[in-house]
């Protein structure tokens, strides 16, 4: 009886060392958990400091992106009207061009002398609906 009852004691010693493992095994568990709990609370809050972060990004590139289109078609317009002025311009020059090139080719063949073209400058182009005045007629007597 006394070997039963060493066995049952020595038994029991064993699985009271068992439970005792057990125990801190699963304390040692509860400190794991309890440590995961405050870094996903620290993540948690993290997470909502960088998502305004990035809600307020969001909003500035897309304020970029309008600015960009905006820019554009400034740019565009901008270029537009530079190039309409530089064409005016170069046609205005050309046209200059060859008016001259015309009076230089009627003062050369001498339908055209420097004397008439300054007289028209200074009075002006003849009116088209005046009779031009007859010639002058002397009397040689």
């Amino acid at each position: 009886m006394t070997s039963a009852a060493e066995s049952i004691t020595e038994s029991l010693r064993r699985s009271r060392q068992m439970m005792v493992q057990e125990v801190e095994r699963s304390a040692s568990t509860l400190a794991t958990f309890d440590e995961s709990t405050s870094v996903l609370q620290k993540a948690e809050g993290e997470y909502q400091g960088h998502r305004s972060l990035l809600m307020r990004t969001r909003g500035l590139l897309s304020t970029m992106q309008r600015q960009d289109v905006f820019d554009r078609i400034i740019l565009t317009i901008g270029f537009t009207i530079f190039s309409l002025a530089v064409l005016y311009v170069v046609s205005r020059r050309i046209g200059l061009l060859a008016l001259q090139r015309k009076l230089a080719d009627a003062i050369r063949s001498g339908s055209l002398s420097a004397e008439d073209i300054v007289a028209k400058a200074q009075h002006g182009p003849a009116p088209a609906n005046v009779p031009a005045p007859a010639p002058r007629v002397y009397n040689e007597l």
